[in-house]
């Protein structure tokens, strides 16, 4: 099955949109003139058409829901909430335009644009987990299980609906664990393990690295999981011809109160009520090209917003892909961990 089964003209007729539904496992087609949403039609829509007096050789956008119901941003666990929650098909996910970039079944999800990127993907999995303790007391933080499985997983499986194949992890705190863990699951398939033998930081481990692709490389961290076009977020970082493209999250953060400004002897400048705060958060998921790899240091602990910090002061250009605060789901709070189960889906 393609995007195009399950798209028809708005100017198409009745007729016609009754055959291709007849052809459509989920029997329920989109108005999408240049991929923008404008409507969608299922048989029923039609039923309830020709019942009030329409024709079988009107335009069947005159039969559709012009009022849809889709999700903006890229994040499938969440429009499989709303396809149980409204109990639908099909949830077409929106980029910031209303375009169309996939259509989110029960049981599979259909990209516009399907393409296999086949980039590297580096996963940083040498941390302690402080912040999840006490479960990394027993287990290493890449092994958690969330959602039925662990978080690496969760991570590698969706760069693999994308058509990445090649992982490295960086390993460090009890990787004898993981190593013997993978060795045992199909899912290490195409799994390489890097040693780190003493702490890096989240940029250090790169260093392993160097000379050894000349291609941009995707860099995870093991505790975060983003839902995104991986496709669009390389088409971007090559499009910018940035060092490094940083996947950031839309945050809003409402104040509760009036927020005062106040000069130095006490007198009031300006009153905000009740101000909201909005800004972009780091991920911990990146694109970069070989030659910011070639320039991480040699055993040194380097955070990888240490080195990115050092390119922005040499002038070198950094970029930001943005998503949606729901689409960026950290695991690396106990609070969050029991959180996030139903979204991981």
């Amino acid at each position: 099955m393609s995007y195009s089964d399950y798209t028809i003209e708005g100017s198409a007729s009745v007729s016609e949109a009754l055959r291709k539904l007849e052809s459509d496992w989920y029997k329920i087609l989109f108005i999408a003139p240049d991929d923008e949403l404008r409507g969608v039609v299922t048989d029923g829509n039609i039923r309830r058409f020709l019942l009030a007096g329409g024709s079988m050789d009107e335009p069947v956008e005159l039969a559709a829901n012009l009022e849809p119901v889709s999700l903006r941003g890229f994040h499938e666990g969440a429009a499989r909430e709303l396809l149980e929650k409204k109990q639908i098909s099909c949830v077409p996910m929106l980029d910031e335009r209303g375009k169309i970039h996939a259509l989110v079944f029960p049981e599979e999800t259909i990209h516009r644009l399907a393409r296999d990127i086949d980039a590297p993907v580096i996963i940083m999995a040498g941390g302690c987990g402080t912040r999840l303790q006490p479960y990394t007391e027993i287990l290493p933080k890449p092994l958690i299980p969330v959602g039925g499985v662990t978080i690496t997983e969760q991570i590698m499986r969706r760069f693999k609906k994308f058509g990445c194949a090649q992982f490295s992890l960086v390993v460090n705190h009890k990787r004898s664990l993981i190593k013997s863990y993978f060795s045992e699951v199909a899912s290490g398939r195409g799994l390489e393990f890097i040693d780190e033998e003493e702490p890096l930081g989240s940029g250090g481990g790169l260093s392993f690295f160097r000379g050894r692709f000349d291609r941009p490389v995707f860099v995870a961290n093991c505790d975060s999981v983003v839902e995104a076009d991986y496709a669009d977020i390389l088409s971007f970082h090559e499009k910018s011809g940035s060092l490094v493209t940083m996947v950031c999250c839309k945050k809003k953060l409402d104040i509760p109160y009036g927020v005062v400004e106040a000069g130095e002897n006490g007198a009031i400048s300006a009153i905000q009520e009740k101000p909201d705060l909005r800004f972009l958060t780091n991920t911990g998921l990146y694109v970069v090209s070989p030659e910011f790899i070639e320039m991480v240091p040699y055993g040194r602990f380097s955070p990888m917003t240490e080195l990115i910090g050092y390119c922005l002061e040499m002038g070198e250009k950094i970029s930001a892909y943005t998503v949606e605060d729901e689409c960026f789901i950290d695991i690396g709070q106990l609070d969050d961990l029991k959180s996030v189960e139903g979204k991981l889906r």
